[in-house]
């Protein structure tokens, strides 16, 4: 009787446990297809914006200076492989790369300084909160006088506008790090150098990757900005020139090839962040 009972407990739980078991596997089948539609709808707004713009510009809804996409993607085509748009694009990252490298140095090592110091941050807070919102490209009437409209320029108010992304994020990062991290290093008789290399910084990377990606914008926008105005050489003056020329395919194409470029640096920037901070617990739980 026993082992009749307990057979048919075993098929009960069997028949029980098989959909539930179906529908698992169901429902983990699914999950796939789900991210893949979730991944194509911002696919399928850009090209639904693209086709209504399309539209409206062919039947004449849009400004005679808002030209049809394909007529900016024929004049992208045409531009990319000239000499001039090489020589343009070479400028515009060299003076985007020398500020961001030259403003990200002096933001670390000033948002370790006020980080590391209390009675420093005290003193002086409420000059960098004030300066933080200054934007970088109102001290570039100063510079034209100082300078002239040269490349100097664009790497200084670049500088400029990288420091404070970089500065209060560090800042913010070494506040943030554990006093329990500190003691550890004091125990085993670590210096003040050592510490800040091998806990204070390690901690805050990820404060710094983040300050990183949020400079870099910051930088290229500056840069492009301060080519329209002063006629610099780079992007920003050939979009001035097309502008103010009526050449609107050409002026939207080079403003479409800024925006693709800020992608792929951060693309570029997001892609180094994962690989040099894979250690990190923010970058294993998106692996996992």
């Amino acid at each position: 009787m026993k082992a009749t009972l307990t057979s048919r407990t075993k098929d009960m739980s069997t028949e029980s446990s098989g959909p539930e078991r179906s529908g698992n596997v169901g429902a983990s089948a699914a999950t796939p297809g789900r991210r893949r539609l979730e991944r194509s709808v911002p696919w399928v707004t850009t090209v639904a914006i693209v086709v209504v713009e399309e539209l409206l510009s062919r039947v004449g809804a849009l400004p005679d200076e808002v030209p049809p996409f394909t007529a900016v993607v024929q004049a992208a085509v045409g531009l990319v492989p000239t000499p001039e748009f090489v020589a343009s694009l070479m400028a515009t990252i060299g003076q985007f790369a020398a500020g961001l490298a030259s403003g990200a140095v002096v933001g670390v090592g000033l948002g370790v300084t006020v980080g590391s110091v209390p009675l420093l941050h005290r003193l002086t807070h409420y000059v960098l909160d004030f300066l933080r919102f200054i934007p970088a490209v109102v001290y570039l009437p100063v510079l034209v006088l100082v300078l002239g409209a040269t490349p100097q320029t664009c790497y200084i108010l670049a500088a400029v506008g990288t420091v404070w992304p970089m500065l209060f994020q560090t800042y913010y990062g070494v506040v943030g790090v554990p006093p329990i991290l500190k003691d550890t290093g004091r125990v085993f008789g670590l210096k003040p150098h050592q510490r800040l290399v091998q806990i204070v910084l390690p901690a805050v990377s990820p404060f710094i990757a983040t300050g990183l990606r949020i400079a870099a914008l910051h930088a290229l926008v500056v840069v492009v900005a301060v080519q329209i105005i002063t006629t610099v050489d780079g992007l920003g003056r050939d979009i001035s020139v097309y502008a103010t020329n009526g050449v609107y395919p050409e002026m939207y194409a080079l403003v479409g090839i800024v925006g693709l470029l800020g992608v792929f640096i951060n693309f570029l920037l997001e892609a180094l962040e994962r690989r040099l901070l894979h250690w990190h617990s923010s970058h294993r739980k998106k692996q996992s």
